[in-house]
């Protein structure tokens, strides 16, 4: 195995390393649950990807169906996966160094009046 792949498969074990496993319920149970959620997401994958292409047909509806009825026994059993974020520190506060929130920063250019969206011009040159 090439030696750049082994670093970047050590940098993902160490941030699967910081999350923290919520199991909702017992072993025999939780491995029927995990797999059933495994159907389920890829059948709501499946579905947007059909939504996107305008096909709402019959492969449409099995995966919708897999997903409605799959994903609440997953999310009632099965197990999910918190990382938790250290949001302490220089880089997550909300005020630049003068003291300004991030958010006033941005100036929107463009409002449009039918639908209220809202634009930014963005000039990469000075």
């Amino acid at each position: 195995m090439p030696y750049d792949q082994l670093d970047s498969m050590n940098e993902a074990r160490s941030i699967l390393d910081d999350s923290v496993a919520i199991h909702k319920s017992r072993r025999p149970l939780r491995w029927i649950a995990n797999w059933l959620g495994g159907i389920a997401s890829r059948g709501l994958l499946d579905v947007s990807y059909m939504e996107d292409n305008g096909y709402t047909g019959w492969r449409y509806k099995v995966n919708l169906f897999l997903w409605d009825t799959f994903w609440p026994i997953y999310n009632k059993y099965g197990t999910f996966y918190v990382y938790d974020l250290d949001m302490e520190g220089p880089g997550w506060d909300d005020y630049n160094e003068d003291g300004v929130p991030y958010w006033e920063e941005f100036h929107w250019d463009f409002i449009d009046e039918e639908t209220g969206d809202a634009f930014k011009v963005i000039n990469y040159g000075k």
